[in-house]
């Protein structure tokens, strides 16, 4: 339904950019959804997949919960992909793309030594802070 309304959004700016001129319009509309609709599609394809397998999966789940409270600290250098696709008007291939930078840096936490017993701990916390800082890119879209 979010995909929905920002179809609606971008057409109607669309409108109001080229009036009556409507092969324009389609042009322009196609060249700017398309990225986002390929994006969107592979988004829901890990949504089903996440929703159907790794729900009961403890790496999974914790993985979770770490990026919730990382998240909870510091909000302005780590959205949830989840956050980003349902509570952001940002297109779905920068959430895609953030996402997965994300979920890279989440590979390397998880493999961080007794992550099951610091995962709330400043090890970690500063840990990710580095990762982001590694790649240059505090990222909050």
């Amino acid at each position: 339904m979010n995909a929905g309304f920002e179809d609606i959004s971008i057409l109607y700016e669309m409108i109001e950019k080229y009036g009556n001129d409507w092969k324009n319009i389609f042009s322009e509309y196609q060249i700017s959804r398309k990225p986002n609709a390929d994006a969107i599609a592979e988004l829901s394809y890990r949504n089903f997949k996440e929703m159907s397998s790794k729900t009961a999966d403890e790496k999974f789940l914790l993985q979770k919960k770490i990026e919730k409270s990382f998240s909870d600290k510091h909000p302005d250098k780590w959205i949830p992909l989840y956050s980003r696709v349902t509570f952001s008007d940002r297109p779905y291939a920068e959430a895609l793309a953030i996402g997965d930078f994300q979920n890279a840096i989440m590979e390397q936490i998880l493999n961080l030594e007794n992550i099951e017993t610091i995962w709330d701990g400043p090890e970690v916390e500063n840990a990710i802070l580095k990762l982001l800082m590694q790649k240059g890119k505090l990222r909050n879209g």
